[in-house]
């Protein structure tokens, strides 16, 4: 599954994809990596870890659009997440409708 998304100024577009043996979801813009969602996998759940979008790339809302992707793809994996990142956290408290992907069992940051 990947995502695509018009760059600035309508030129090169942003893509999101999923990236299972390096365990992390990708943002590219153009040919670049831009940022990245790290994750581990135990059993159906994601572990989520951390979020970085490269420094020239920051202030463009790709952070949000990389969580958004990678929540909805987990979504419709029928996966849970267990949180670490600071960045998702804000994310979700921002739009609470994923909320129902936390593991209760194992929910990260927004269980503390």
């Amino acid at each position: 599954m990947t995502s695509g998304q018009q760059g600035p100024a309508g030129g090169e577009r942003v893509e999101v994809s999923d990236n299972p043996d390096g365990r992390f979801y990708e943002l590219r813009y153009g040919d670049q990596a831009a940022g990245m969602l790290v994750y581990e996998t135990v059993g159906s759940r994601r572990v989520l870890t951390h979020t970085t979008i490269r420094e020239e790339f920051r202030g463009r809302g790709w952070s949000k659009l990389l969580i958004r992707y990678a929540l909805d793809d987990l979504a419709a994996k029928g996966a849970t997440i267990t949180n670490h990142c600071p960045v998702v956290d804000r994310f979700i408290e921002e739009n609470p409708g994923y909320e129902q992907l936390i593991d209760p069992g194992h929910p990260g940051r927004l269980g503390s």
